[in-house]
């Protein structure tokens, strides 16, 4: 019997088969080597194993951190001692973080965008970073697909319908042109509007089922018809303009896309893209104003940033919401305008600035069409050259709205210096858009907007302040004296408008190479009752200056407690009757029948001598438009209103009585 002694006990180990001489063979040699981890089970070992290579990790990760944090600290102090090359806007603080300086600049002002291969400069950037933001560009996006996606229905509809209903009868009129629809009559369209609807919502008219009708399957009809009304919208519209309406000219190039004033910043933004047509005979939606172009992006980007100064957050999105471009004419020159759908204010300034143009109607204001006798009015079109076109003529248009007016003055009198004085916010953004998108860098150079209102001068202050109302529906009427009952609280805006005196404005507007002093070649009055602010403050020596004074008085349309100080009117209607087309266009001046009338100087398309221009009275000139004067002075209160009290009320409504 062999004993065994466990002191002599040898502690063997079994171990697999493989080389002793390979790495992992080493570690088992010297893992058994250790005390106590020789003592240790496999899985026990394991176990130690990992939990050593974690602690590693995490040693070795937070070595690297604490070094990244020395080294920044180390660069910035150094770049604002003046060594390194870490950027001087980062402080140590945010260094701390450990992440690289172009995340953290990228996490202050976001990230730099380019065009093309041009990138945009610190200012510009900023101020793309800030349309991004506030237009929320990435959801307009998105909206825009949904919405390409409506058209691209809607177009496929259209032609659906266009080859079934149309193909052999509603798509030609019988040869004798009585306007009948070929095989539709007598009912065969019903027939047919029958077949359709089984097709598209599963039921048949003749049995009940049809638009509106109660059941499965009438949903597809129903928007059926819908669409069809919105077609037959568009045509109408579109035939209304054909026929000499303006308005409701949509811009073709957008290939029936709605684009807003919304989608043309962020596109200067380079925060959008459109989407791409589906068929080779339809060009890729867009809009006419040329935002690839890299100068009209920049012009835009600092309006905007100009606008951001001036405009409360809440009235820039409304307007740009509400504004589309629109194909028009300003007489020989073709546009494409921002104004919102349905401005009848635009409708109308387009009938007076394309007066008898091409064999159209003449108008005096929006809506009074001309006859013959007004043929001698002047007209912006045919002004005497001795007042517009060439250095040192000067051109200011008081309630400017969209701009329409300066835009013609810079298309047909090139270097006409024009300032454009609108009170409006909206209406000012809107023209800077129509400015900057249809007139070149050159021609920009000559327009000056100006956002303010124009008003009296009290005590030598430059500064007052007056609420008014801005509405979508007519923009050339902003004014204090609108009926309370026909706000619209979902479009029309109530705003406090910064008066400032006509002198201040032109001292910041007038450009340097402009000489100083010089005097107003054309004033323009369509300011909705604001002449009775500006004539009364002007010197009269600088009153005397102005070449022609072109506009209208509105004391017989304000209503009798908006109405100015009798005096007030007087002293504007004495001073401004002196001119031609007041004298011959507004009641008011029948108040003065014996004031002279500056003589009615030549212009290019009229006979008249410009060497002896003749000079009138306002009797003489005004001529029928006198009768009944007396009677309507009366009615309209014009020597009986004692004093401001009504004009200056901080209300932008009134009751008309």
């Amino acid at each position: 019997m062999v004993q065994i002694n466990q002191s002599s006990a040898v502690r063997t180990r079994i171990r697999g088969r493989g080389n002793n001489n390979s790495l992992l063979g080493q570690l088992q040699s010297f893992a058994d080597s250790l005390p106590y981890l020789s003592q240790l089970s496999p899985i026990d070992r394991m176990l130690v194993v990992v939990g050593v290579t974690l602690l590693g990790v995490v040693s070795f990760s937070y070595f690297f951190l604490i070094s990244g944090i020395f080294s920044s600290s180390l660069s910035g102090g150094a770049s604002y001692m003046g060594g390194g090359s870490s950027d001087p806007r980062l402080s140590s603080e945010l260094r701390k973080t450990g992440l690289s300086d172009e995340a953290l600049l990228r996490r202050g002002g976001g990230k730099r965008i380019s065009v093309g291969r041009q990138q945009l400069d610190s200012n510009e950037n900023a101020v793309a970073l800030d349309i991004i933001s506030t237009l929320n560009c990435d959801a307009l996006q998105e909206e825009l697909e949904r919405d390409w996606h409506t058209v691209l229905d809607r177009k496929k509809l259209d032609a659906e319908y266009n080859a079934e209903w149309r193909g052999g009868g509603a798509g030609g009129w019988n040869e004798n042109g009585g306007g009948d629809f070929g095989e539709y009559e007598g009912g065969r369209a019903d027939d047919f509007a029958g077949e359709l609807a089984g097709e598209v919502g599963g039921e048949d008219w003749s049995k009940g089922g049809g638009v509106g009708a109660s059941g499965d399957g009438n949903e597809g009809m129903d928007d059926f018809v819908n669409r069809r009304r919105l077609f037959a919208d568009d045509d109408v519209r579109n035939d209304d303009h054909a026929f000499g309406n303006y308005g409701g000219n949509s811009e073709p190039d957008n290939q029936g896309l709605k684009l807003t004033g919304r989608h043309l910043f962020c596109l200067a933004a380079e925060a959008l893209t459109l989407p791409k047509s589906t068929s080779e005979s339809t060009p890729d939606p867009s809009t006419h104003c040329d935002i690839h172009s890299f100068e009209k992006r920049e012009e835009l980007l600092y309006l905007w940033s100009s606008a951001r100064s001036q405009m409360p957050e809440e009235v820039i999105q409304k307007t740009l919401r509400l504004v589309t471009e629109h194909k028009e004419s300003l007489r020989e020159n073709e546009v494409h305008l921002w104004y919102p759908d349905d401005d009848k204010g635009t409708e109308g300034m387009l009938r007076v600035l394309n007066s008898g143009f091409q064999g159209k109607q003449a108008y005096n204001f929006d809506s009074e069409p001309a006859d013959s006798s007004h043929d001698d009015l002047y007209r912006f079109h045919d002004l005497p050259s001795k007042f517009v076109g060439g250095s040192n003529k000067l051109f200011v248009d008081v309630g400017s709205a969209l701009g329409l007016t300066s835009m013609l003055i810079t298309y047909l009198y090139p270097g006409t210096t024009v300032v454009s004085i609108e009170p409006a916010s909206p209406s000012w953004l809107i023209q800077n858009i129509n400015y900057r998108c249809n007139l070149s860098h050159n021609q920009l150079q000559y327009i000056h907007p100006i956002l303010a209102g124009v008003g009296t001068k009290h005590h030598d202050d430059n500064d007052s302040m007056m609420k008014m109302i801005w509405k979508p529906s007519m923009t050339t009427a902003t004014r204090n004296w609108n009926p309370e009952k026909d706000f619209d609280f979902a479009v029309d805006i109530e705003l406090m408008v910064h008066l400032r005196t006509l002198r201040a404005i032109l001292a910041e507007a007038t450009p340097e190479d402009l000489p100083l002093g010089t005097p107003i070649s054309v004033l323009n009055l369509d300011c909705e009752g604001c002449e009775y602010n500006l004539i009364p403050s002007m010197h009269e020596t600088s009153f005397n200056s102005i070449g022609v004074i072109l506009g209208r008085t509105n004391w017989g349309y304000i209503p009798t407690i908006k109405k100015p100080s009798s005096e007030r009117a007087r002293e504007t209607h004495k001073r401004v009757c002196t001119h031609y087309n007041f004298a011959k266009r507004c009641k008011e001046c029948c108040d003065f029948p014996s004031l002279s009338v500056k003589a009615r100087l030549s212009t290019s398309s009229m006979g008249f001598d410009g060497d002896t221009p003749e000079e009138k009275t306002v009797a003489e000139v005004a001529g029928d438009l006198c009768n009944g004067f007396e009677e309507w002075a009366k009615q309209s209160k014009l020597r009986d209103i004692p004093d401001d009290y009504g004009w200056n009320e901080m209300s932008a409504f009134a009751a008309f009585n």
